[in-house]
């Protein structure tokens, strides 16, 4: 049978993974699967108390505050920092003693509280350059829903150009790669698969993690790849590997494909939360009249993911087919399965991958399991013998 992207490989982790390594990765995955589920439902609950209890009208009213922007803006950072407080706790348990057990987190104490005031400061941004325009919109007619919808889809664009130039930098700072042959090696590939880049960057990501990563930023001549500070003790041909699969998204336009796809999907999300918000029982019980107010911010922020949860699925799968066809790219352009399967063996080991997913976890992930992947390798290699 031949490769398709389309189509997931049937594999068995039992098939690439010993007992020992099947059982430390399901040691550390299932404290983190618990952990993932009760830090978002404690988000939820926040969210929820928020919008019964009337916090938002209740905070405006007791403020004794009349503009609108003014509002909204509270509003807004008064759900951040309540966010951050129910949330902080989970984080520090995962990054400052449970990941650093595993030897994943590098993190300490300071860099992580500076981590999250940043984070903090970047949301409280993001939130008010987005939310206040939008509020606006809704103000201002009942076609908010369309005009929202165009909103977003604007700065999803923008966000996607401005991020590796704007805002990663607030995170971790980047250097030229130093000449040698890592440097040779990537800027050959990049030649080969006809996407020139301007330089390789590396990201000091070792500050926060163990973890191995690599993507490629920009556009045109300003197009470089950025490689994490932690795959530079890899061999030079497994990273090559691994800068082939991020060259691949790249030459099939996966970013600008799944823009049309994410865009579609806040329309959606658009219209489901319009539908929603004409219901004046439930407005009551956030304590507003209408969702032109700005207390009524909590109400939205819970109705408008729902529809997105319900269209992961498949979201979810174009993003696992896309990461198929990115691997089988890097195995056509430098022909080294070997190399290949060796880049995901580590990230089983470094990154303290799931690679024994449940079903629910495989069909909403966002790649496919890494013994999928080992067994695409293996195929595409017995598909090469003569």
């Amino acid at each position: 049978m031949s490769l398709s992207h389309w189509r997931r490989v049937p594999a068995s982790a039992a098939d690439w993974f010993d007992a020992d390594e099947l059982a430390q990765a399901k040691a550390y995955n299932d404290p983190v699967n618990r952990w993932r589920l009760a830090r978002g439902a404690v988000s939820a609950a926040l969210l929820v108390v928020w919008i019964v209890a009337q916090f938002a009208p209740r905070l405006v009213d007791g403020l004794g505050l009349t503009n609108w922007v003014v509002q909204l803006v509270v509003i807004v950072v008064a759900l951040e920092v309540s966010t951050l407080v129910v949330t902080l706790p989970f984080d520090a348990w995962r990054q400052l003693s449970y990941d650093r057990r595993w030897g994943l987190s590098t993190q300490s104490a300071g860099p992580f509280a500076l981590d999250v005031a940043k984070e903090l400061g970047v949301g409280l941004a993001m939130n008010v350059v987005l939310l206040v325009p939008l509020w606006a919109v809704i103000r201002a007619t009942d076609l908010w829903w369309l005009w929202g919808w165009m909103l977003f889809a604007s700065f999803t664009v923008l966000l996607g150009l401005l991020y590796p130039i704007v805002i990663a930098p607030i995170f971790n700072k980047f250097t030229p790669l130093e000449d040698g042959e890592l440097s040779s090696r990537i800027m050959a590939t990049a030649a080969r698969t006809e996407l020139p880049i301007s330089g390789v960057l590396v990201a000091d990501a070792s500050k926060r993690s163990t973890a191995g990563n690599a993507y490629v930023a920009g556009l045109g001549r300003t197009r470089r790849v950025v490689v994490f500070d932690t795959l530079l003790e890899w061999p030079p041909a497994t990273v090559e590997q691994v800068v082939a699969h991020e060259l691949g998204h790249w030459r099939f336009a996966h970013l600008r494909r799944k823009l049309p796809v994410l865009i579609g999907a806040e329309l959606a999300m658009f219209l489901v939360t319009w539908a929603v918000l004409q219901w004046d029982p439930l407005l009551s019980l956030a304590g507003v009249d209408s969702v032109r107010e700005p207390a009524a911010l909590p109400l939205f922020m819970a109705v408008f993911p729902l529809c997105y949860i319900a269209l992961q699925l498949g979201s979810s799968y174009l993003s696992r087919a896309d990461e198929r066809q990115a691997d089988l790219y890097a195995l056509e352009i430098l022909g080294d399965p070997e190399a290949f399967s060796d880049v995901f063996r580590r990230l089983a080991d470094k990154n303290k991958a799931d690679i024994e997913p449940s079903w629910w976890k495989r069909v909403t992930a966002s790649h496919p399991p890494i013994p999928e992947r080992l067994a695409m390798a293996h195929q595409w290699a017995g598909s090469k013998l003569p």
